[in-house]
C-alpha cells in the first residue's frame, strides 16, 4: 500500500470502525469531519513551519470522517494541500503510522492513532478555533485522543 491514492485501502473497515465508537461521535454537529493525509502527499517540507503551512501544495488522497445526520461517515476525496482543505481538524500521518492504523481497524484503532501522536508519528493540525471545536462538539473525540482541549481549569 505505498501508493498514496490507495492509502486508506477499502473504506468498509473505516465504516466499521467509526460505527463501532459511534457513542464518541454524537456529541458532533452535522458538518464536523476530520481528515487524514499520507506524510508523502501533504505538502509539508522538513523544517519549514506556519509559513510552509499556506504554501504546502500536496497531492492524493485525504480519508474523512464527516458527521451526517445519522452518523459519522469514511469517504475519500483529493488532497490538494492545507489551504482550502474543508476539515475541522488534520492528521498527517507517516507511513508507518498509516500502516499501523489500518491493521488497528479491527481492534482500537483510536488508541493506535493515540499513542501514534504521541510518538510523533501522526501529526495533528487544527483548523478551527477552539471555541468553533467546543461548539461544534469535539470534546470527547478531543479526549479519547489524549489531546488537551479547554485545559485543567473549566
Amino acid at each position: 500500500m505505498n501508493d498514496t491514492a490507495d492509502r486508506f485501502g477499502p473504506l468498509q473497515p473505516w465504516q466499521a470502525m467509526l460505527t463501532r465508537q459511534a457513542e464518541l461521535f454524537t456529541g458532533m454537529l452535522p458538518g464536523s469531519s476530520v481528515g487524514f493525509v499520507a506524510r508523502a502527499g501533504s505538502g509539508l517540507q522538513p523544517g519549514r513551519h506556519v509559513a510552509g503551512l499556506t504554501q504546502a501544495d500536496g497531492s492524493g488522497q485525504m480519508l474523512t470522517w464527516e458527521m451526517r445526520d445519522d452518523g459519522m461517515h469514511a469517504a475519500t476525496r483529493a488532497y490538494t494541500g492545507f489551504e482550502g482543505v474543508g476539515v475541522d481538524l488534520l492528521f498527517v500521518c507517516e507511513d508507518v503510522a498509516l500502516d499501523r492504523v489500518c491493521a488497528a481497524l479491527d481492534g482500537d484503532a483510536l488508541s493506535a492513532i493515540k499513542r501514534l501522536i504521541r510518538e510523533g508519528a501522526i501529526m495533528f493540525y487544527v483548523m478551527r478555533t477552539k471555541y468553533e471545536l467546543q461548539d461544534a462538539g469535539y470534546e470527547d473525540f478531543l479526549d479519547t485522543l489524549g489531546l488537551a482541549f479547554l485545559g485543567a481549569c473549566r
